[in-house]
């Protein structure tokens, strides 16, 4: 009897308890975009490890902000793992902290949106440089990044204001204005890249080919990212009670600086290493030029080398180039009209 009645009261406690949310799509969806986002970090780190690599004469400017992206992203890594470890580990046996928000869970809206901003104005960088009118695209874009920054920011203080995630439904609705305006200005920008390299060819097959893989790679990036944006968007808009909207949101941010690595990486530029390919055919002796031409004694690494003249970046074909130091007369060849410091 006794027993009983010790039994009894805990049995009448269980209807106190909580109703639990659906984990599959709250926690579960914070889960699966953590691992997919952070196999997307091993990629960043790999891209920036061939940029130090690769690009080790770039500007301490540029330098600094791929480092610094990288940071972010690291940073935004780390909150990754530690929501899932508290919500699904340390809150294991917790369930009524399912419905509170920890610290790292509130720092994401913040911190994703930051990381697009930044990665946005590697593009807003490019459209500047062209100048004439697409500079008011730039400013437009500047503008939109203002409001993405804003929408992030009152995100994050809300959450870290109200008492818990039921009450932080109502306010969905800025991470969904958040990413309208990264879909639009995201989009605003690619077009315009896109539309100024197609403009650039030249009809010569080589510096073609190259305009070609940098229209690529713009958008396929631009379309990643876009598709990501929008799905955050609509999800955040649509079903505000789960977390989806935020799982998707870990994924876009690996997007962003991988699309940035990858559009730095196939810009033509200099040599990184102290000589260009036209220094190394210099130090052949005048007669021996048309044979390190007709032999490739060259490095093969490069398929092109750079140099900048009258505001413009001139692309040459290796070969040429030797068979015009055989002659005494260097002259470029396959100008691509890129502008000085689109890298």
């Amino acid at each position: 009897m006794e027993a009983q009645s010790q039994s009894s009261p805990a049995a009448g406690a269980l209807p106190l308890l909580p109703k639990l949310p659906s984990l599959d799509n709250t926690y579960g969806a914070i889960l699966l975009g953590s691992f997919a986002s952070l196999m997307l970090y091993g990629l960043t780190l790999y891209q920036a490890y061939r940029y130090i690599r690769a690009y080790a004469m770039d500007g301490v400017y540029m330098k600094c902000y791929v480092v610094f992206i990288v940071v972010l992203d690291t940073l935004h890594s780390g909150l990754c793992m530690h929501m899932s470890y508290w919500y699904l580990v340390k809150c294991y046996f917790r369930p009524d902290r399912l419905f509170t928000g920890v610290w790292s869970l509130n720092m994401i809206a913040v911190t994703v949106g930051v990381t697009i901003i930044l990665c946005q104005c590697f593009f807003a960088r490019r459209v500047y440089i062209i100048g004439g009118k697409l500079r008011n695209i730039a400013f437009i874009a500047a503008f939109l990044f203002l409001g993405e920054l804003a929408f992030a920011i009152v995100a994050t203080v809300k959450a870290f204001v109200l008492p818990n995630l039921i009450e932080f439904r109502k306010f969905a609705w800025t991470i969904s204005a958040a990413y309208g305006l990264s879909v639009g200005s995201n989009a605003m920008l690619t077009s315009v890249l896109i539309f100024v390299l197609h403009r650039s060819r030249t009809g010569f097959q080589r510096t073609d080919s190259k305009i070609d893989t940098l229209i690529k790679y713009a958008v396929c990036t631009g379309l990643m990212t876009d598709l990501f944006g929008i799905l955050a968007l609509v999800f955040a808009l649509v079903q505000p009670s789960n977390l989806i909207y935020t799982g998707i949101d870990l994924v876009t941010s690996k997007l962003y600086v991988n699309s940035v690595l990858a559009a730095d990486s196939v810009t033509p530029r200099k040599p990184s290493c102290g000589k260009t390919d036209a220094d190394r055919l210099s130090a052949y002796p005048r007669s021996n030029r048309q044979q390190a031409s007709d032999t490739g004694a060259w490095s093969h690494d490069l398929q092109y080398l750079t140099t900048e003249s009258s505001g413009s970046m001139h692309v040459f074909d290796i070969k040429a180039v030797g068979n015009s130091l055989a002659s005494n007369s260097a002259v470029p060849i396959e100008p691509a009209n890129l502008p000085k410091d689109f890298v």
